[in-house]
Parts: structure tokens; C-alpha cells; sequence
């Protein structure tokens, strides 16, 4: 059973022509696309993940998304998902926390957090921004 699943997930993951090479020789994003089929491999029901899509290209990002997607939409799992890149996160969650200090600040579906604004407007308003004003580096407009 594991030799089938490892097999159906390396097509999954499209790491089933490097299947024969050592990790070692493997890039980043094949390493983490490697984890996640590690997670997967034992058909787990609640799935943490952690920065999935760090260090991915755009077209092996999409097709995590569309694996993951399916696995909930199977109700086969059930994903906690960290992410900055908000973008990402807005095309495949369908509900949402923000943490301040350690403490849950808001939650929702995603439309609820959401409302009329991007989740990163949302984000930005529930954390604060402490840095304030962008301060620009005066000596890239020098000469110009």
C-alpha cells in the first residue's frame, strides 16, 4: 500500500522522473514538495502545513493548490495552513485566522475577514503596522 501511494504521489507532485535520485541532488522546491508527499503518504484526516508554497515555482504552486483543494473538497482533509503570501492563501482557503501577539485577532470564512478588502488590508489593519511610513534611501534618486 505505501509503494502504491508513493507512486501516485510523486506523479501527483510530477517528482516521479527525479523518483530515482538522491534527496540530496534535489532542488528546494522538489524538497518541499517531497515533505508535503511525506505528510500525505499515510492518509492523514488533519493536515498542518507551514509555508507550503516558500521557495515554489508558479506552476508547481498551482498544482499543490489544485491537490489540496480536491483532498478538502473530498472532505478526505482538513487544512491548517501558514502563509504571508496572502495572495495564495485568498485562492485556497475557505476560512481564515489572523494571530496579534499570539492571540487569535479575527476569524471567518474567508468572505466574512475579508469583506470589501483584500486580506492583506485586513491583516494590515488587524496587526497594525508599527513601522509606520516607508523611509526611501536617498541616495537611489542621486544623479538621476
Amino acid at each position: 500500500e505505501a509503494g502504491r501511494r508513493a507512486d501516485e504521489l510523486l506523479g501527483a507532485l510530477e517528482l516521479a522522473d527525479d523518483a530515482g535520485k538522491l534527496v540530496s541532488e534535489y532542488s528546494h522546491g522538489m524538497r518541499k514538495k517531497l515533505a508535503l508527499g511525506c505528510a500525505l503518504i499515510h492518509g492523514p484526516r488533519l493536515l498542518f502545513l507551514d509555508e507550503p508554497f516558500e521557495g515554489i515555482d508558479a506552476v508547481a504552486v498551482s498544482g499543490i493548490r489544485r491537490l489540496l483543494q480536491d483532498l478538502v473538497a473530498r472532505r478526505a482533509l482538513t487544512i491548517f495552513l501558514t502563509s504571508h503570501v496572502l495572495e495564495v492563501v485568498e485562492r485556497i482557503v475557505t476560512h481564515v485566522g489572523i494571530i496579534r501577539e499570539g492571540r487569535l485577532a479575527a476569524q471567518g470564512t474567508l468572505a466574512e475577514v475579508r469583506g470589501a478588502l483584500t486580506l492583506e488590508e485586513v491583516f494590515i489593519r488587524t496587526v497594525g503596522d508599527e513601522r509606520g511610513e516607508v523611509r526611501g534611501l536617498s541616495w537611489l534618486g542621486e544623479g538621476a
